[in-house]
């Protein structure tokens, strides 16, 4: 069985040859396969595409993720400014610094200047239409991964950030949380506008191939917000999202990390296909999921981060069986690292997990 159809029949709740191995992969670990740092990256993010195809090569995994390309005049908007011996990434028209560019991290900006003071400030924000998207030419490297991958990989488009990530973006961490309460109204309508924005990329990748959709917002879990809050901010953001993208052919899974095991069910009310990534560092169990939602969703996830990260092969493995166990029965389960693979795990410990897949998860 080829491993699109593998994922595919997971995330349908049925079951396939074996249980598929699909963990949250980004560049972060990606980078080390090819052997570079994560500011390369930061400074050409055609890069991404290179090093996650690289990362699939080495370890066969059965899927992982690919967003769009960078807007057409990325190369001229990426500029890099050395102050007293530090390098900054700088606006390109006014030359000023927002960002501090690391070694191998994530940029670390300046100030937080977040463009929403007030509704109508959300005139501002455009929602592309599909066919913006396609005529900018950032499908482009979506369509050659597909092309390179075949059947060989279930591809899933990005198209995240319906509600909390979008808010926080918008207005900032600390202005976010005390919207929820304060200013509701501005809250929801900025929410439906990112909402807007994920569905035209998505609906995006979907005309480009892609086999399913990534929706969801880290800043949505209960690690951060209420589960009240999560009901009634980003339930409804969640479930228009996937109606849409499955309307349009794509199966959809959610992606909420930290403590969901307060929302669990509320995740499952948006009627998504799959839910992930089940941190055990956020208190969530194979096993409990399965038992409350297993009937409903399929399950993606499980294996713990920091053991991926400092534990040997061997307890990796186990591990992994230890998911595999919980979540398989039935079907319906595709194993995966609890949140994204940690930067600098090592190679031999992320090639247990899908070793173990192999193993332990046959049907």
């Amino acid at each position: 069985m080829k491993a699109k159809e593998r994922v595919a029949l997971a995330l349908a709740r049925q079951i396939p040859d074996r249980v598929p191995v699909f963990p949250v992969i980004t560049a972060y670990h990606a980078s080390r396969i090819l052997g570079i740092k994560y500011r390369e990256i930061v400074l050409d993010p055609m890069l991404t595409y290179e090093v996650l195809l690289a990362a699939w090569r080495e370890y066969g995994f059965d899927g992982f993720e690919i967003g769009l390309g960078p807007p057409p005049d990325y190369k001229d908007r990426i500029k890099v400014r050395t102050i007293n011996g530090i390098d900054y990434l700088v606006d390109p028209e006014s030359n000023e610094p927002y960002a501090r560019l690391e070694d191998d991290e994530a940029p670390i900006p300046l100030h937080e200047d977040p463009p929403i003071k007030e509704l109508a400030d959300l005139e501002q924000i455009h929602v592309p239409t599909v066919e913006e998207i396609r005529a900018s030419g950032r499908l482009a490297p979506v369509e050659r991964v597909l092309k390179e991958v075949g059947d060989d990989a279930y591809i899933a488009g990005v198209a995240a950030s319906q509600s909390m990530n979008f808010l926080v973006q918008m207005r900032g961490s600390q202005q976010a949380m005390l919207d929820l309460v304060e200013n509701p109204e501005l809250a929801h309508a900025i929410m439906q506008k990112g909402t807007e924005i994920s569905i035209s990329i998505g609906l995006a990748l979907i005309e480009a191939g892609v086999d399913g959709i990534y929706i969801g917002d880290a800043w949505a879990s209960a690690s951060i917000i209420s589960p009240a809050h999560y009901k009634e901010f980003c339930l409804p953001y969640h479930r228009q999202a996937a109606k849409a993208f499955q309307q349009a052919g794509a199966q959809v899974y959610l992606h909420v990390c930290g403590n969901v095991v307060p929302i669990l069910e509320l995740m499952a009310d948006t009627g998504v296909d799959g839910i992930e990534p089940l941190d055990p560092l956020g208190g969530v169990t194979v096993g409990e999921a399965k038992k409350r939602v297993g009937n409903r969703v399929a399950l993606k996830g499980g294996l713990n981060t920091v053991l991926l990260l400092q534990g040997s092969p061997k307890e990796v493995m186990e591990a992994a069986r230890r998911c595999i166990e919980e979540g398989a029965p039935g079907g319906g389960y595709i194993l995966g690292s609890g949140d994204d693979i940690p930067r600098d795990a090592p190679r031999e410990n992320v090639a247990a997990m899908v070793e173990a897949a192999h193993i332990y998860g046959r049907y």
